[in-house]
């Protein structure tokens, strides 16, 4: 339910306030979320009691609806009562300032509760208010819409890729440990490996991590998730390098929710510069919810039947992505049977990079628990592959001493 108020009358013909700001003549656009009824009416009372009255919209969805709305609306200001956010204070606020950084957010609570107070202003509240309204709340707006100081600066966003095979055994999770190291390598950003495969999970034995934590207590943690706690339940494989694993075991009752996904990906955005997620293998229900929060999806497919049959399923089901869904051809023969023109007639696509068969190579290095030395044929192609989904020319790699050349 929304109200909105459109009287255009100016400030600035009423006497006695010269200099002071014109919330209706700055064109406010001010959304409410509060829904406990008294808390509601008060404020109301207070914006409409205003001279001049202060024009508002109310927001009475749910925590995703509202996110949704100001990503759409981009208000000046979000009054938020922090009672009708449950668990999620930190969380939705910093979304909230991710997803519109102009957004000044004004925390309402009924009291002046210290821990919620404390909450609120490191998750990026402009103000917190308690009750009573009437003498704070119209001087807030007024402080915060005149100054530009303290303006909020919206966390660097990260660019996410996700890698799915097209059925087991297509080698999807050795792509994605070797392509989240030649990508820091190669751009020298930090790069984060997580594994999202719960039924498998293979991201952290491949690179023999120690890790304590898994991906789905960052989930777990979301209402409290900074960066000090982020980095305490990840591990850094190597300088810039961070393994985030899946969970040994996961029963169904553990797998998170769609929005809680989504949110734990739009965290992951602001500490790392790429993310490199595996997938696991076909169309599954984290690969679809992951969709609307990567930038590119890989789908990773060898030339047998059975993975051409599941590549064209998948390629066919996600076409209404358009480019945002690229085909990688893993463990392809010197002399192949088929050209690639007629593989890309039977995909309806060209393959967005092919990779040479190397498997007992691979076997080696992922056995050992060791990423392919740069100077490795087989790496070599890894490092063209992420040099062209990060737009850069290829480093290239530093030769080895030999003592007769």
């Amino acid at each position: 339910m929304g109200e909105a108020r459109t009287d255009d009358a100016s400030c600035l013909d009423q006497p006695g306030l010269e200099g002071k700001v014109c919330l209706l003549r700055a064109g406010l656009r001010l959304l409410l979320h509060i829904e406990d009824e008294e808390l509601r009416c008060e404020t109301a009372q207070v914006l409409r009691g205003a001279d001049p009255p202060v024009p508002f919209e109310e927001h009475g969805g749910v925590l995703s609806d509202l996110l949704a709305d100001i990503e759409k609306q981009r208000p000046d200001a979000v009054l938020l009562q922090l009672d009708a956010l449950a668990w999620e204070v930190q969380a939705a606020i910093r979304q909230i300032r991710i997803q519109s950084p102009r957004t000044k957010v004004v925390a309402l609570h009924r009291d002046a509760d210290p821990n919620l107070i404390l909450a609120a202003m490191r998750a990026g509240a402009s103000e917190f208010l308690h009750t009573p309204l009437q003498p704070t709340l119209v001087p807030a707006l007024e402080r915060l819409l005149a100054s530009s100081d303290g303006e909020f600066v919206p966390p660097a966003r990260g660019k996410i890729i996700g890698l799915l095979s097209a059925k087991g055994g297509c080698g999807a999770t050795a792509l994605a440990c070797h392509l989240g190291w030649e990508l820091h390598r190669q751009t020298r950003k930090n790069v984060l490996l997580a594994d999202l495969d719960l039924a498998c999970g293979l991201m952290g034995f491949l690179m023999k991590s120690q890790a304590t934590y898994s991906i789905l207590d960052g989930i777990k943690n979301l209402p409290r998730l900074d960066e000090s706690l982020w980095k305490a339940l990840c591990v850094e494989h190597r300088p810039k390098l961070w393994v985030m694993p899946a969970p040994p075991a996961c029963s169904l009752w553990d797998r998170p929710g769609d929005g809680q996904l989504r949110q734990m990906l739009q965290f992951t955005r602001t500490q790392h510069d790429w993310v490199v997620l595996d997938l696991g293998r076909g169309m599954n229900p984290f690969s679809l919810a992951a969709m609307d929060e990567i930038d590119q999806l890989f789908v990773v497919s060898t030339l047998d039947i059975g993975a051409l049959y599941a590549l064209k399923s998948i390629i066919h089901n996600m076409s209404h992505y358009g480019d945002k869904v690229q085909i990688v051809l893993n463990r392809t023969p010197r002399m192949m049977d088929v050209g690639a023109q007629e593989i890309a007639k039977v995909l309806g696509r060209d393959p967005y990079a092919a990779l040479p068969n190397e498997a007992l190579d691979l076997h080696e290095s992922c056995a050992k628990g060791n990423l392919r030395d740069s100077n490795n044929h087989l790496a070599q192609h890894f490092a063209k592959l992420a040099c062209k989904i990060a737009g850069i020319a290829p480093v290239k790699a530093k030769k080895r001493f030999a003592l007769f050349g």
